[in-house]
């Protein structure tokens, strides 16, 4: 088959990875798979097996299948020359206002909901990467969508044995600054808990350009890690973490239902409760044996989900409704 994925670029974000995990498996199964950007260019911080073009070179060919995930492209997708059209659905942060949006009224950022509510509306097949998505569009929208989960690349998040410091308690979170990442929170419960703990240490690894070869060891230096998005689509950064064998403490999202379970697999704490997380990362010090309970429970779970199996599921999928 002819697939193409039509990207806003290739830069380093979660959702721009899944595009590249089930890019790459799909080309290793036969599929002639085309990314569509801006620029063109390939992608330069991890593999890249399909092949590259400019967006402004989309209408110029023919697909049997069309994927895109930016709202703001359904346009494009419209005018493509595709049998089938899909609308990958990655994240609805606009959930709530999604329900209530009318195009009668004053809403900020009115063109990215607008757009939004088209692409849901519009007749593309509609996937989502999370069981919370297909439940929520099924329920509040009447959106049928298909379910594709992801997976984990075991190739570049997996435990490592990484020395330890004596006396040292290492935090790890992603310290992405958008505020919806909650970095926030994060900063001001773990200040809270080095009154107690002066030997509790916060690190972060966004904007440090490291290289995915070296995130797992990244990963496995810390003690635990902690994030406090506000909401998501699929938690990356928690998943990932879990892979490398870390325990993790994170905010209770949908962008984490399907691996993240309170007490068993993380420990889970209300959004923006700097209190909460602070008291959840106190647990996890004092309490070696519960947190090597969630450690193991983590890293049993998230190795469940692979790209391989999503990549030849999504095939299946497409060739479903081209009939």
């Amino acid at each position: 088959m002819r697939i193409a994925f039509v990207e806003p670029h290739l830069e380093i974000y979660g959702g721009i990875r899944r595009v590249l995990e089930l890019s790459n498996r799909l080309t290793r199964l036969g599929e002639h798979v085309t990314i569509y950007h801006p620029s063109g260019e390939p992608c330069r911080w991890m593999e890249n097996l399909a092949a590259t073009r400019p967006t402004s070179q989309l209408l110029q060919d023919e697909y049997d299948a069309l994927i895109f995930n930016e709202p703001t492209d359904y346009r494009l997708a419209r005018k493509a020359r595709a049998r089938l059209r899909v609308f990958y659905i990655l994240c609805l942060n606009e959930r709530e206002r999604l329900k209530r949006f009318s195009i009668k009224l004053f809403w900020p950022k009115k063109g990215r909901l607008m757009a939004l509510k088209r692409a849901i509306q519009l007749p593309f097949l509609k996937i989502v990467n999370a069981t919370w998505m297909q439940a929520y569009l099924r329920d509040e929208l009447g959106v049928e969508t298909e379910l594709l989960i992801g997976g984990i690349n075991r190739v570049v998040f997996h435990p490592v044995e990484v020395p330890r410091e004596r006396g040292k308690f290492r935090i790890l979170c992603s310290g992405d600054p958008r505020e919806p990442k909650g970095v926030e929170t994060i900063r001001q419960a773990v200040a809270k808990v080095q009154t107690r703990y002066p030997g509790v240490e916060l690190f972060t690894y966004h904007g440090k350009g490291i290289p995915q070869d070296k995130m797992a060891e990244t990963y496995s230096s810390a003690d635990l890690f902690v994030d406090a998005q506000w909401y998501g689509g699929w938690n990356n950064p928690v998943a990932d973490a879990m892979a490398c064998g870390v325990p993790v403490v994170c905010t209770d999202i949908g962008a984490v239902t399907d691996f993240a379970f309170h007490e068993q697999t993380a420990i889970l704490v209300r959004v923006g409760d700097a209190d909460g997380m602070a008291a959840a990362i106190e647990r996890m010090i004092e309490n070696p044996s519960l947190r090597e309970r969630v450690r193991r429970n983590g890293l049993n779970r998230i190795t469940r989900f692979d790209w391989d199996r999503s990549a030849t599921q999504l095939v299946e999928i497409i060739k479903k409704h081209l009939k």
